[in-house]
């Protein structure tokens, strides 16, 4: 993790001087390169210049960003074997073959350029095949061509330095077409890998990818047209020359189109700050955790804000393991002035090309998230108290069933064994002990009759042993008014079921004692990650939780595990009770 600090635009100051320099030698380069050609072409020589120097800009620009650091490299060497490509042009000495192999050489640089935006890496194993398969194609295929040619076949002089080994004009024709196939193959896979990118990328990539794979595949298509306009024909310098020139407009659409992705990034980070003010007003955590998926285009971001000793999400929950890294996830802190923690945001690891951005919002947030940490340090402090509130719920349901049991098992059975003491005493004494007996039998059977219903009531063990749908029943068969059970035969946790048993009980106990229903509906289902119950009758309705009575204890009952009870009585037309129950975690 680490502090927000405010950048400069990566692009302003030494770096873009640095890339003026580099793009004005370059260009120089090619117009030396060229200089031949271009005394007779002067509207050639301006458009190559301007496309041969504008490439190295862009490759230098590119380079000097966190988006595409490696595609610039590769773009600005690019651009100086484009500039050397112009060599053929003296049809003199060895220039004509440094011509042929910079042109392949520009070519590899561009595919492998294309392949290491944005991540900087060539990742998979079919994209380093396709960069082995390009050089070899390129490359070897060049002097493959230069090994079956001779200088005149390829548009130059015959007195130049070429390296012919075995001149053979149809072996130089197939071998020409065998190339320049697997060169159109291999633009085609690379259309494909791009494409195949696409679903994988992060939102904010793709707004600067699709452009990007566009301009691939108009530049890939353009230029290997033109190369194979060469096939089957005399070629002269001038044919070759203007392959060149047309190849290179059509190159420098791709870091037109690099370059325009990355001034949107740019672009980005400047209007973050309207943005971010925009969307928090007024200001809530929520609308801060939202405002940043929205600049960021990152649907799963999540905002922690710093509440006394930990890190709480918008709901004012504690994080679990606050300071852990998950797969895949990129933590960024936010600290106050002062180097305090404030908050930290959990993001895709996607983001981590785009750290400008995220600042930038993050600087733009900054009076919005000093604001909200406040409002969840509050959540906190209740989120505390409900946990509290449920812990006690579930400490109060695991005694009430350990307390049954035990009336049950001990109190109980101590009456019943004294129960048969008696028995055993009133067959062995006189007639006068005999009645006594039988009257202390008769108390000891009424007091194990009230035992067992006060267990029941504090909790029925069928609820321990059966679940809910069994002891809803046995409390059906017992009602005053009829009741129909809609019940899954699933078991909750004992809490759950707990809760859900007594707030059902209270629920018919009024509808049968208040309502004057003549039918009780009772239903229990699971939706969308919820237990929800509902008791509706067809009584008088008017019903409503008066403090100290019967629903107002079911609903506090509910609320202590994070639940709420809704209750629909208009007069006249019968009464709902709807308990609604978070799904067990």
């Amino acid at each position: 993790m680490r502090s927000v600090r405010v950048r400069a635009p990566s692009w302003f100051g030494a770096p873009l001087r640095r890339a003026a320099a580099g793009g004005a030698a370059v260009a120089a380069g090619a117009l030396a390169a060229g200089w031949p050609y271009w005394r007779g072409h002067p509207a050639a020589a301006a458009v190559t210049l301007a496309c041969c120097g504008g490439f190295a800009v862009a490759g230098g620009l590119l380079a000097a960003g966190p988006l595409g650091r490696r595609t610039g490299a590769a773009f600005t060497a690019g651009a100086a074997a484009w500039a050397l490509t112009w060599t053929g042009s003296w049809n003199a000495g060895a220039g004509p073959v440094v011509s042929v192999f910079a042109q392949s050489v520009f070519f590899v640089a561009i595919g492998v350029g294309v392949l290491l935006y944005p991540g900087g890496r060539l990742d998979g194993a079919v994209v380093r095949l396709w960069t082995g398969a390009t050089a070899v194609v390129m490359i070897g295929g060049q002097a493959a061509l230069c090994a079956l040619s001779r200088p005149a076949w390829n548009g130059f002089g015959g007195a130049v330095a070429w390296p012919s080994v075995t001149p053979h004009r149809e072996a130089f024709d197939c071998t020409y077409r065998a190339v320049t196939t697997l060169e159109a193959v291999l633009a085609g896979v690379l259309v494909i890998i791009l494409l195949l990118r696409l679903p994988g990328t992060g939102r904010l990539d793709r707004r600067y990818t699709v452009p990007v794979a566009a301009a691939v595949t108009v530049g890939v298509a353009g230029a290997l047209a033109v190369q194979n306009s060469l096939i089957g024909r005399h070629v002269t310098l001038d044919d070759v020359m203007e392959v060149y020139l047309v190849q290179g407009v059509f190159a420098t659409v791709l870091p037109l189109a690099f370059l325009a992705a990355a001034l949107r990034a740019r672009l980005a980070e400047l209007t973050a700050a309207e943005r971010m003010q925009r969307l928090t007003d007024p200001v809530s955590v929520e609308k801060v955790r939202d405002a940043l998926r929205r600049v960021l285009r990152d649907g799963t971001l999540d905002l922690w804000l710093w509440a006394e000793d930990g890190y709480v999400d918008v709901a004012g929950r504690r994080v679990a393991g606050g300071a852990g890294r998950a797969p895949g996830r990129w933590r960024h802190e936010v600290r106050t002035s002062a180097g305090e923690p404030l908050a930290a945001v959990d993001a895709d690891d996607r983001l981590r090309r785009h750290a400008p951005l995220v600042d930038a919002a993050l600087i733009a947030g900054g009076r919005a998230l000093e604001t909200v940490r406040l409002q969840a340090a509050a959540r906190a402090n209740l989120e505390r108290a409900r946990d509290a509130r449920e812990r006690l719920v579930r400490v109060q349901a695991a005694e009430r069933e350990r307390l049954a049991g035990e009336l049950q098992r001990s109190a109980q059975q101590r009456l019943r064994a004294l129960e048969d003491l008696l028995e055993g005493l009133e067959e062995a004494a006189g007639p006068r002990a005999r009645e006594q007996a039988r009257v202390c039998r008769r108390e000891l059977a009424e007091a194990a009759a009230e035992l067992d219903g006060l267990a029941r009531g504090v909790h029925p063990a069928i609820l321990t042993d059966a679940g809910l749908a069994a002891a809803m029943r046995l409390v059906a068969a017992r009602s005053a008014a009829p009741v129909r059970l809609d019940l899954p035969d699933r078991r909750y946790p004992p809490e759950i079921e707990s809760t859900l048993y007594f707030a059902l009980c209270e629920a018919l106990a009024n509808a049968a004692k208040h309502a004057g229903a003549a039918e009780i509906r009772v239903a229990v289902r699971d939706e969308d990650g919820r237990v929800v119950a509902e008791v509706r009758d067809d009584g008088a309705g008017g019903a409503g939780a008066v403090p100290g009575g019967g629903l107002a204890g079911l609903t506090d009952r509910v609320r202590a595990l994070r639940g709420r009870v809704d209750v629909d009585s208009p007069r006249g037309a019968g009464t709902t009770v709807r308990i609604t129950l978070p799904a067990p975690r």
